[in-house]
């Protein structure tokens, strides 16, 4: 019986252990997206203008790598990279709905343009029309 009641308290303490170790997995990815997060924000800030945007986003991404790198050296390339990925991501998010909203406002307005341009001739066209009558 005390035989099976140790085996039992081997498991759960077992379990415990490696609960532990996945909260303290987590809460370190969590410190290491929230630095990401602001490093992403300071190359941000840095590169807001630019020449092209190739250049703009092969320069962030590599001074986005560099600055996490020197602040986290013990992460390897492919971890910078997720940590990117999901950085931009999550920033990224919102941006297609202004974008979305940018390009219906650039149609409304081409679309007030050319009836701005229909009106104008339509005018003309009408004052013609009026001119003809008093003319007969």
């Amino acid at each position: 019986m005390i035989k099976m009641i140790l085996k039992l308290l081997v498991e759960v303490l077992g379990k415990k252990l490696i609960k532990a170790g996945l909260e303290e997995e987590l809460l370190r990815n969590q410190k290491y997206i929230t630095a990401a997060k602001m490093i992403w924000n300071v190359v941000e800030e840095n590169f807001r203008i630019t020449e092209t945007i190739e250049e703009k986003i092969l320069s962030k991404a590599d001074a986005f790598d560099q600055k996490l790198l020197a602040k986290f050296p013990e992460l390897t390339q492919n971890d910078v990279t997720e940590l990117r990925q999901a950085v931009a991501g999550e920033i990224n998010e919102g941006k297609e709905v202004v974008l979305n909203q940018v390009d219906a406002l650039k149609q409304l307005q081409d679309n007030n343009t050319k009836l701005a341009a229909e009106n104008e001739s339509l005018k003309d066209q009408l004052s013609k029309v009026q001119a003809l009558v008093a003319a007969n």
